[in-house]
């Protein structure tokens, strides 16, 4: 891929990622303007439940899809894998839940648990697709998916925030969201006639050998995952038990105000290592330098604008001003800052052909994002909640600098 190609990518990419995590920001802040405090805390939790699902379902498909597919005809058995995968471990997911039921029934929100688990897996699957079709090259096609949930998304946000009083409950809205994403996956998947054609002919549904060999073939990448979302969003739902529902409504409304910047770097990581995979490797530490230079500046560029209009965002997501706010605010701008550094390790690591090194990071990580819950959370509240995030991010950067720096020393080759 040459250096046009690779910005071409970019923007495709984070076209249809902003299209997506955009519609997604603006729901979120219509429905903190439509819901009281209480009611949007625990959307926000059953949401948080259905991100760590979706890196669970999935079992790394993301990743290895964006690394593995590489032409359409030759990767579709890799796509029909996955998906067999995530509709798998949704079923277990949904057993457990059933099991626990008559233990668990009274603790708070349990109910809605399920509405998260569907949503996870629909969501499991539009991230599946897409995924494939970044793996192919084809980027255009997720542009176009995320324009028609763009459109779907919006006419929601417009019935919500024209007709506010129709919103009777949290479950009102998931099977809305629900619907929307599987109906944005089924037009996508059965208007690509390459990817439809033959796809459920017998012999891509090998059956039980096939399963365990696709386990196998994304074991690092799932377990991966998993333990990401762990770090990420365990803490979450700790939090959601362990602080008011006050504060924790400002928690995540903190979190949601930012999220364009987590968007970038999404994005730009996903293009990143469709990019590096195919550099020859006498270019690969070089490139990356420059890569990491340009990734500090815009992220640099990018914290900046929030910070400077704090008063008028604090506004929209109805967080008071005062000095817990501000610095509390300060820690997430430091957190988001970090990822744009080492989100771009994570995707060299897996050019390295070593997700096992990043998964063995990732858990550490995870267990000192546990551990700082339970010691910062109890004496320092909101900054303590967001500083377990800041000081996780930290842990993780230093991590991967260590591991990929020393694969650059031990390969004379870069």
């Amino acid at each position: 891929m040459n250096s046009s190609q690779f910005f071409k990518n970019i923007v495709l990419n984070n076209a249809s990622q902003g299209l997506q995590f955009g519609s997604r920001w603006l729901f979120n802040i219509t429905l903190i303007n439509v819901l009281d405090i209480t009611s949007y805390a625990v959307f926000s939790f059953i949401y948080s439940l259905s991100n760590i699902l979706v890196a669970v379902l999935p079992f790394g498909s993301s990743i290895f899809l964006i690394h593995q597919a590489k032409e359409m005809e030759s990767s579709k058995q890799k796509l029909v894998d996955a998906i067999f995968i995530a509709t798998l471990l949704c079923i277990v997911v949904f057993v457990v839940y059933l099991i626990l039921s008559p233990l668990l029934w009274h603790l708070k929100s349990w109910a809605l648990y399920p509405y998260g688990i569907l949503l996870s897996y629909v969501l499991s699957l539009n991230l599946i697709l897409f995924s494939f079709f970044k793996g192919v090259g084809d980027f255009t096609k997720e542009l176009k998916a995320y324009g028609l949930f763009f459109i779907l998304l919006l006419g929601f946000i417009g019935y919500l925030f024209f007709i506010p009083d129709s919103v009777k409950n949290v479950q009102f809205i998931f099977w809305i969201l629900i619907g929307i994403n599987l109906l944005v996956f089924l037009l996508t998947f059965f208007s690509s006639k390459r990817i439809y054609n033959g796809f459920f002919d017998r012999s891509l549904w090998q059956g039980k050998k096939q399963l365990i060999s696709a386990f196998k073939d994304r074991k690092y990448f799932g377990l991966q995952e998993m333990v990401t979302a762990l770090y990420t969003q365990s803490g979450m739902l700790l939090l959601f038990y362990l602080l008011s529902a006050e504060t924790y409504g400002y928690y995540r409304a903190l979190f949601v105000i930012i999220a364009p910047l987590f968007l970038v770097t999404v994005s730009f990581s996903q293009v990143l290592l469709n990019y590096l995979k195919n550099l020859r490797p006498n270019l690969l530490k070089r490139n990356f330098r420059k890569i990491q230079l340009y990734s500090l500046a815009i992220g640099l560029l990018l914290v900046a604008v929030p910070y400077f209009l704090m008063e008028w965002l604090f506004e929209i997501i109805k967080v008071p001003l005062n000095n817990e706010t501000v610095l509390a605010f300060t820690v997430v701008l430091g957190a988001a800052l970090l990822r744009f550094v080492f989100a771009n390790y994570e995707m060299l690591l897996i050019v390295f052909d070593k997700q096992k090194y990043r998964f063995y990071i990732v858990f550490v990580v995870a267990l000192i994002n546990i551990t700082l819950v339970f010691v910062l959370l109890p004496k320092y509240g909101l900054i303590g909640a967001v500083s377990t995030n800041f000081f996780t991010y930290l842990s993780l950067l230093l991590g991967l600098m260590f591991f990929t720096e020393n694969q650059f020393n031990l390969k004379k080759e870069f």
